[in-house]
């Protein structure tokens, strides 16, 4: 009771209130939680939605435009005079005569892609280099540069597309004036001409370099001012992006932990940065439009969203949780008026005084605190009862321990002069005689002295051995024993005198004494998590009848001893009904009922035999669990 005085006092109500609190906190942030990753899902879907739509239509932009491109160039084939200026040898001469068709050539071209920066032809056979700057409406012509790498296309429908790269001049050498700005990066796209339907082996090549500005500009509506667009071709190379110092880079520089998706996936994420990929459908490239957004900007409408709603439900829940605390607290203080008025009463001692609990504390609701100080109120009316008869029972008590003390005799006092009788017996030399009063001494001493109350089956044996002795001395009859203790049942704890009465019921009941070659073997064994004992002699048989009445008597000691409706003292006194008790002739005997009623009581249950055995003697056997239980073990 000091302990739990010790702790600091905690109100229920203020517990309750915690853990109201906790909980509907717990249940907001789970709410919450739920509701924001679903919140984050639906704008990363609808973030997934913009992203398609927007880079589907800035890679259809960019196809079309060199579809076009591409298409006008390929109108040659219908150019026949064109044609036959190509695919014949020619002078300079007749190169002047064909200005006009080849400009006009190069304008269709040029009007089909308008952004173009240069557009050239190259004739291998003939070693000629044409080149048009279409904002000067000038041309150059000269024999092909060394520097200029025709790429190998072995068919007209081939096509090749140069990566990103800073525009020159094919080795025309063209004026610094004339090629501003001299560092304009851009993509050449190089097509082949045949002499078709002749030769599909391509006779001349078309190179036409375009802006890398007019693919950012396609971009610009697909991204934020936080955001970065990249164009990819298939080897990873960057095209165009917004971010300018990336272009002609490796992208994986920029991002190692890139692989391409293949279409399996449009948006990954990688710590704070959300990367959506879109491939650009076009017949004669393979790029990629490669969107680097961060998260925070994704979700920041949603975590706007979140804030409101959370303030939102935090003043419900506040609200909600501010009631029920007023209700609690309402009941909580009725509980703690009963508390202080119990303790008040019990330090003035007054509760035989005549006045009522209600006189102080006014509730007026009829529920489980009405009904509690009613109870209180019932427990007060009996306190006066039963001090009355503490008072007689302390009485009783008395008188019952002064005759206790007038008749005990101290066993130390009777052992001692057992051993004086002992030592005398040994000055006159009569050594029966010594160790007849010496075994007797050690039987009275080990039975008078209480504690242990639970022995070992060795030292029940070692008093087995001290009681036959004197058996044989005193009737002067050879009995044999026979122990069979099996390895680990011989240190199990049994209650004390549990064996001796039973050697005493075959020695009495099976006449041993009375008979040559008379013995009683005793076992123990360790069987299926139960302690088995064993006491068989080869005396008289013990008959049906009598089976049978012992079996009764023991069902009967059972039902008084497990009956859950009496309480450790009734049935303590049950035992001691059953051990001392006299038979017809007034004799007071121990036998296997007391042994029975202590076994059920130290282990709480206790299986019983006896019967006639094989050797024409009686055999009693015992089984307890391994673990002893106590009287309160029992009963719960």
């Amino acid at each position: 009771m000091a302990k739990i005085r010790s702790k600091r006092f905690v109100s229920i109500g203020r517990k309750i209130v915690l853990d109201a609190t906790l909980l509907m906190s717990l249940f907001v942030v789970i709410f919450s939680f739920y509701i924001y990753i679903s919140m984050q899902k639906n704008a990363l879907k609808r973030y997934e939605q913009q992203v398609i739509i927007n880079n589907e239509v800035s890679g259809a932009n960019i196809d079309h435009y060199i579809s076009s491109m591409i298409t006008a160039t390929r109108s040659v084939y219908i150019n026949h005079p064109l044609m036959n200026f190509l695919r014949d040898h020619h002078s300079q001469k007749e190169l002047e005569a064909n200005e006009a068709r080849i400009t006009e050539y190069f304008k269709s071209v040029y009007y089909a892609s308008t952004t173009a920066a240069q557009i050239c032809l190259v004739i291998p056979e003939e070693n000629l280099s044409i080149l048009y700057e279409p904002r000067l409406l000038k041309f150059y012509n000269s024999d092909i540069d060394p520097s200029v790498k025709i790429p190998e296309m072995e068919s007209f429908r081939d096509i090749y597309v140069e990566p990103t790269h800073v525009k020159t001049d094919y080795g025309l050498r063209v004026p610094a004036m004339d090629r501003y700005p001299a560092d304009e990066r851009v993509i050449t796209v190089w097509l082949p001409i045949a002499d078709l339907p002749t030769d599909p082996k391509p006779i001349a090549y078309m190179a036409i370099d375009i802006p890398i500005i007019f693919i950012t500009e396609n971009c610009n509506a697909i991204y934020e001012k936080d955001e970065t667009v990249y164009v990819v071709d298939e080897n990873d190379q960057i095209i165009a992006s917004n971010d300018f110092s990336a272009q002609m880079q490796c992208f994986l520089d920029y991002y190692p932990w890139y692989q391409n998706r293949n279409g399996t996936e449009i948006i990954v994420r990688h710590k704070q940065d959300l990367l959506a990929e879109t491939h650009i459908r076009s017949a004669y490239f393979d790029w990629r439009i490669i969107k680097i957004t961060p998260a925070s900007s994704v979700y920041a409408l949603t975590t706007g969203q979140m804030i409101s709603m959370l303030v939102l439900f935090g003043l419900l829940a506040l609200s909600c949780l501010t009631l029920i605390s007023a209700r609690i607290l309402r009941y909580v203080k009725s509980l703690r008026e009963i508390t202080d008025y119990m303790e008040k009463e019990r330090e003035r001692r007054s509760w035989d005084q005549d006045h009522r609990m209600n006189d102080t504390i006014f509730y007026q609701e009829r529920d489980e605190i009405s009904s509690l100080m009613e109870s209180f109120q019932r427990l007060m009316d009996s306190l006066k009862e039963h001090a009355i008869q503490k008072y007689e029972l302390k009485l009783a008590y008395t008188k019952s321990e002064l005759k206790t003390m007038q008749a005990q005799i101290n066993p130390h006092f009777i052992y001692n002069v057992i051993q004086c009788f002992a030592t005398n017996a040994l000055k006159d030399r009569n050594l029966k005689q010594y160790q007849m009063i010496s075994s007797f001494g050690q039987m009275l001493h080990y039975a008078m002295v209480l504690e242990p109350a639970m022995v070992t089956v060795q030292q029940e044996i070692e008093y087995i051995g001290r009681y036959i002795a004197l058996q044989q001395m005193r009737f002067d009859q050879q009995l044999t024993m026979v122990y069979e203790i099996e390895p680990g049942s011989g240190e199990f704890r049994i209650p004390k005198m549990s064996i001796q009465p039973l050697i005493e019921n075959s020695i009495i009941h099976g006449e041993l004494m009375r008979k040559r070659g008379s013995a009683i073997r005793v076992r123990t064994a360790v069987r299926e998590e139960r302690f088995w004992l064993l006491v068989e002699d080869n005396g008289v048989p013990v008959t049906e009848e009598t089976v049978r009445r012992i079996h009764q008597k023991m069902d009967l000691v059972r039902k008084k001893l497990l009956n859950e409706h009496e309480s450790a003292e009734q049935k303590q006194a049950a035992v001691l009904e059953y051990t001392v008790k006299e038979d017809d002739n007034h004799n007071h005997f121990i036998g296997v009922e007391n042994v029975f009623s202590r076994l059920i009581l130290s282990f709480g249950e206790c299986d019983f035999r006896i019967y006639a055995n094989y050797v024409n003697g009686t055999s009693v056997e015992f089984y307890v669990p391994l673990k002893a239980r106590s009287l309160q073990e029992v009963e719960s």
